[in-house]
């Protein structure tokens, strides 16, 4: 991993934990949410756990909305890694369960956002942003 890479990593992990209290799902994506922080993601994605596929927009999950993602509230964001298929510069996210939300973008530019407000609470003027796929991560 590159020098620029864990610089953006361990910029996110001071962050760290991240706790999830809602989430959001739609035909354009999925957002998870917390007190002070969200990830919007506009492209494809999965929930693994321990090897199995947990969630995915392409698993449908009777009575959930969400594709299962309300069993993510509660849980934290506890690290953060680069990752990818095609574009190689996605993140993904581990949580105190054992759950990994892997991203996989399409495309170069604006596939997912990662924004972090100050401690005053709220999601308020953001203290850092990252837009991804990251042109400057490399793996």
């Amino acid at each position: 991993m590159t020098e620029s890479a864990l610089s953006v990593l361990e910029e996110i992990r001071r962050f760290l934990p991240l706790g999830v209290t809602s989430v959001e799902a739609d035909t354009s994506g999925m957002c998870l949410l917390g007190d002070r922080w969200l990830l919007r993601v506009n492209t494809n994605w999965r929930v693994t756990e321990g090897g199995r596929i947990l969630m995915s927009p392409n698993l449908a999950r009777e009575g959930s909305p969400f594709h299962g993602l309300e069993d993510l509230v509660g849980d934290e964001v506890v690290d953060v890694g680069i990752q990818g298929v095609a574009v190689k510069k996605d993140l993904y996210a581990v949580t105190r369960e054992g759950r990994i939300l892997e991203i996989f973008s399409d495309f170069h530019y604006g596939e997912w956002l990662l924004s972090i407000s100050g401690e005053g609470g709220g999601r308020g003027t953001p203290i850092f942003d990252l837009e991804g796929p990251v042109s400057e991560i490399s793996p």
